[in-house]
């Protein structure tokens, strides 16, 4: 693997040419309230080996870990862009495209381009303003040599692997190389979205049966920037499903247990209130648990849903923690699981 890093990075310039200068970093404090909640940091110019170098000191020296970064880069080398995607990914932190505006929280508008899409790739949730600029072209060498096509499929490899692992859909390669040489295309958001370039701080939920300590449940998971919720439903006694609703709150989580006085089943928009729980909630791990059985209104509309999630409210009825996971693509093994507890 260090040779194929060595190989790419002396083998292969991108249509920017790159100068090894200290990018323009800027950390500001977080437009959050709370003490603990970490900076935005702003880096600029073109990516380099020394970008990487430079950024990975910042993060351990100024405890940068899971901050949101704004980049705003014409390009630069594309092995440094995927090194750098690579360190913000170990780093936990969120990817954005933007400049420092007048105040913490409100960027102006920037552009990433040409390697700069493989660092942004590496956020694990991923923003984009309206107003910024993706831009993607083909990757190639200035002058032509016998071992191009050689260097061309080792680069092609290594761009699609990474993708790949950065939860990016490879077809986003696919789109590279189509644009004509020394072009950029300028990507659609709505395209980015589909390829999953941009998140907006939502990741593919996940569905499956599986089974724990010989029980079998179905269970579905989501994590979004504002916590992680998860949804088991098991078969109970008397043809019955047990739901049970787990939700990551963070350092919110004690104070829900305190608070929390109502709850209710999310179906896609609806509140749909649940007026007995199995037992009062509790923090088990990192997740605050709450189960009940839901009636055969409830299951009916459980078995149609878009989108399932629970709420704990406050005695403030405008004030509520929860989630809603994603079931579009899941409704036949919702509803299979269902009539699998309820028809045995």
């Amino acid at each position: 693997m260090r040779l194929l890093h060595r190989f790419v990075s002396a083998a292969l310039l991108c249509a920017t040419t790159s100068f090894a200068v200290a990018n323009d970093v800027r950390i500001l404090p977080s437009a959050t309230s709370g003490n603990a909640s970490p900076p935005e940091v702003y880096l600029s110019g073109d990516i380099t080996a020394g970008t990487v170098t430079q950024l990975a000191g910042l993060i351990s020296g100024k405890g940068l870990q899971g901050s949101i970064l704004y980049l705003d880069s014409a390009g630069g080398d594309p092995q440094a862009g995927m090194d750098l995607g690579s360190l913000i990914r170990r780093s936990n932190m969120n990817t954005a495209i933007g400049k420092p505006g007048t105040s913490p929280g409100h960027p102006t508008a920037g552009r990433c381009m040409s390697a700069c899409v493989l660092t942004f790739a590496g956020g694990k949730f991923r923003y984009i303003d309206q107003a910024a600029q993706v831009g993607i072209h083909r990757f190639y060498r200035r002058t032509a040599m016998s071992t191009d096509l050689d260097v061309a499929q080792v680069m092609s490899a290594a761009i699609t692997a990474y993708l790949i692992k950065m939860g990016v859909s490879p077809a986003l390669f696919e789109r590279m190389v189509q644009v004509g040489r020394g072009k950029m295309e300028l990507l659609g958001h709505a395209d980015a979205a589909k390829l999953n370039l941009v998140n907006n701080g939502v990741l593919p939920a996940e569905w499956g049966i599986e089974g724990k300590q010989g029980q079998v449940y179905l269970m579905g998971s989501q994590q979004t920037s504002n916590g992680t919720g998860k949804i088991i439903m098991t078969c109970a006694p008397g043809l019955r499903v047990k739901f049970s609703a787990l939700y990551d709150g963070g350092d919110n989580n004690a104070f829900i247990i305190r608070n929390a006085k109502n709850y209710s089943l999310r179906i896609n928009q609806q509140f749909l209130p649940v007026s007995t729980l199995l037992s009062q909630p509790t923090i088990s791990g990192d997740y605050v648990l709450a189960s009940f059985i839901p009636d055969e209104n409830m299951l009916w509309s459980i078995t149609g849903a878009e989108r399932l999630g629970f709420g704990l409210h406050t005695k403030d009825s405008s004030t509520f923690f929860g989630f809603l996971i994603d079931a579009t693509s899941e409704r036949d093994l919702v509803r299979s699981w269902i009539k699998h507890c309820t028809e045995r």
